[in-house]
């Protein structure tokens, strides 16, 4: 299960700069996000989360429910983002449910500390 979550966002990355980068992964993880909704039919909440030395972002898919004989709650799946690119949202969480869909858009924010011309605001309807 953990591989449903990696296998398409390590491979929707290519070498380019970090503030690129950081955009396919955030791309990337609002589709994976959608697609891990509909195949286990279950709520998926998407978190913007940062290292304990305050260095790092990650963007961490969790499933928080039981389904059929699966404990899905524990399947989690850390995405990092490069060091200097900051991703903000306007929640906490932004819930996907079943559908893959969100209730509210999210506003997400990424954006780069080293280069003030840098950032990009996604919609996440």
């Amino acid at each position: 299960m953990v591989a449903a979550f990696a296998a398409p966002i390590k491979n929707a990355v290519s070498p380019k700069s970090d503030f690129k980068q950081a955009i396919e992964i955030t791309e990337a993880s609002i589709e994976q996000a959608r697609r891990i909704a509909r195949l286990y039919k279950a709520d998926v909440l998407m978190r913007l989360e940062t290292d304990e030395k305050q260095e790092r972002q990650f963007i961490t898919l969790t499933i928080p429910k039981m389904q059929k004989d699966l404990v899905l709650s524990e399947v989690k799946e850390e995405f990092p983002l490069p060091i200097g690119i900051q991703v903000v949202s306007d929640g906490t969480i932004i819930r996907f449910d079943p559908t893959g869909e969100v209730q509210l858009p999210a506003h997400v924010l990424v954006f780069s500390n080293l280069a003030q011309d840098k950032s990009r605001r996604l919609v996440i309807k």
